[in-house]
């Protein structure tokens, strides 16, 4: 993919003043123009998370949507439906241990975590990643 490419291979880029923001942009908009299934699933968890207490929508430094709390960014979800969640190192080993997130896709191993948004069917595990960083217990979505 595309995305992976350029995170991998043209790392640089992210230095250009305002080209990680463009370039997930155009993800987004790819993603609206030719998946609408994944834009509605990445609504439907950004819908879940900006309704708790204490949670506020942001800007991601290389793109997307950040989730904050206290100020703090907790996750971040690029245009493309990659959710990058922050848990603690212990945390994150156990997530990935199970299948329920990948390491993360720059990191690798570390309190970060990846998890694909492709569909609906995939909304209750993300809201079940992103209710695990704000120290909330995981429930029904």
């Amino acid at each position: 993919m595309i995305f992976e490419f350029a995170v991998r291979r043209l790392r640089w880029l992210a230095c250009v003043p305002l080209f990680p923001q463009w370039f997930d942009a155009m993800l987004l908009a790819w993603t609206g123009l030719f998946n609408r299934d994944r834009l509605k699933a990445m609504e439907a968890v950004a819908d879940h998370a900006l309704q708790w207490p204490h949670v506020e929508p942001g800007s991601h430094r290389y793109g997307g949507m950040g989730f904050c709390q206290a100020g703090c960014e907790f996750a971040h979800l690029h245009g493309n439906g990659l959710l990058d969640v922050h848990l603690t190192v212990r945390d994150a080993a156990v997530a990935v241990a199970a299948g329920w997130a990948r390491p993360h896709h720059v990191f690798g191993p570390s309190a970060w975590v990846s998890f694909w948004i492709r569909d609906a069917n995939d909304v209750p595990a993300a809201v079940r990643l992103l209710q695990w960083a704000v120290g909330r217990r995981p429930g029904p979505v």
